[in-house]
């Protein structure tokens, strides 16, 4: 049976606007209009997307289309507004992160949102990174987890923007990654799906330490495992890594390009002198095909973004659950309220 294409509207034309509209038609949906107050970026962006209509704002654009989805891809203080709109027009809506600027915020749209019977789905892409799910699947291999380790060293602050307001809106992907890793904080890590678990984030025991702007340290643990943020705006170079320490094995993801390596060698001389070239060589295997996959997929940037919106395009179409529940969407709102409290910065 074919089922019409889905809708999209997309709200932002700037970098991740692209990548939405990419990750749109990736996904078999297709762009019915384009909103920016610059239109000339708008323009640029709706001509790769089949000459589709451009609007200066969202409430022309909602009158003018009738898209199934919108998506947000403005900065944080505009998401609220946009969403409001979006929701009271029966739209689905998939927003960046953070979706919203606090906790109260979110959770008066997911109520929005289930009043109108439309799903929210922000853009935690990170679970569903090939990697990701590739370690989730070899789960059992690391035996019980002791330790997760993320590091982020991010060029965002590079410009104008406040470095600290930059790790705020970075938070989102370390817990996200956090539910889906270790269950017993909220994610069912057997499955691989950030929708599932009923413990809190926000009541892990976390500790904050911004040692200057933009320079945050962040620590907790839950039950056997520690886990470990280091998100920095000055480190150099570059880099998005997930680090998983468990009893029998250890991982590494590298969130830029989406792919993971386990290592599982035994407690061994032999073993400890070959470790660099097994772990160098099992990068390379992984680093190769993680690149011809993405490829084949013409994923440029930003992986683990298109799996999501497939899955949430099948939610929209009643083909399948929504990848990110309300549940969890707010488990990462507050916890990450608690953990800007903690820091001691308050946003401009």
């Amino acid at each position: 049976m074919s089922h019409a294409p889905i809708g999209a509207l997309i709200v932002g034309a700037g970098l991740m606007g692209r990548a939405h509209a990419h990750a749109i038609t990736a996904s078999g949906g297709v762009v019915v209009g384009v909103v920016d107050p610059d239109p000339l970026r708008a323009s640029a962006l709706a001509g790769t997307s089949g000459r589709v209509p451009v609007f200066a704002d969202v409430a022309s654009a909602l009158q003018a289309t009738t898209p199934t989805v919108v998506h947000v891809c403005t900065p944080l203080p505009t998401h609220r507004a946009v969403i409001e709109a979006a929701l009271h027009a029966d739209c689905h809506v998939i927003g960046e992160k953070p979706l919203t600027a606090t906790a109260p915020e979110a959770e008066a749209l997911c109520a929005l949102a289930a009043a109108r019977g439309r799903h929210l789905v922000p853009v935690h892409q990170f679970p569903f990174q090939q990697g990701v799910g590739d370690l989730l699947a070899k789960h059992d291999a690391l035996g019980t987890i002791v330790h997760v380790e993320l590091t982020i060293a991010s060029a965002g602050a590079s410009g104008p923007r406040d470095a600290d307001d930059v790790v705020a809106e970075i938070l989102p992907h370390c817990l996200s990654l956090t539910q889906v890793l270790l269950p017993t904080s909220h994610g069912d890590a057997s499955h691989g799906d950030a929708s599932h678990g009923d413990a809190s984030l926000n009541g892990l025991p976390w500790q904050v330490t911004r040692v200057s702007p933009g320079e945050w340290r962040i620590t907790a643990h839950a039950n056997t495992a520690s886990i470990a943020y280091l998100i920095s705006m000055s480190a150099r170079p570059t880099c998005a890594e997930l680090r998983v320490f468990g009893t029998t094995a250890s991982a590494v993801v590298d969130l830029f390009h989406g792919y993971s390596v386990i290592d599982t060698g035994a407690v061994t001389r032999a073993s400890k002198a070959a470790r660099p070239f097994r772990v160098a060589g099992r990068s390379m295997v992984a680093a190769s095909a993680n690149l011809a996959r993405r490829g084949l997929r013409a994923e440029s940037a930003y992986p683990g973004l298109q799996a999501l919106v497939h899955r949430a395009y099948l939610a929209f179409a009643g083909r399948g659950d929504v990848p990110i529940s309300p549940r969890t969407l707010l488990d990462v709102a507050r916890a990450r309220d608690r953990l800007i409290a903690l820091s001691g910065w308050t946003a401009p």
